[in-house]
């Protein structure tokens, strides 16, 4: 298998991160299952290619033209009027992140 391995340490950094409260129980849980993970996806490095698979990482457009675009700032009014609150014609929204 690989060396990988996630520690409760990571673990709890992580839920730092993310602003989470974990149990004990749930980090060593948590710790298992993201080794487990990695472990697996690590597992691509064994994969063996042929000579003969072709590699096309060219990046194309998927999106479909907009055949019908309305003007920029055509529902911009509307849109401001819904809103709960605005200020210098901008939405207000509540402060998720502390910085």
């Amino acid at each position: 298998m690989s060396d990988i391995k996630i520690t409760k340490g990571q673990v709890e950094y992580l839920a730092s991160l993310a602003q989470l409260e974990l149990t004990r129980q749930e980090m060593e849980k948590f710790a298992s299952q993201l080794t487990s993970i990695l472990q697996y996806v690590n597992r691509i490095k064994d994969v063996e290619l042929s000579d003969d698979v072709q590699r096309n990482f060219n990046n194309v457009n998927t999106f479909r033209n907009d055949d019908n675009p309305h003007k920029a700032g055509e529902h911009r009014d509307a849109i401001l009027e819904a809103m709960p609150e605005t200020k210098d014609n901008l939405l207000v929204v509540k402060k998720i992140l502390n910085n």
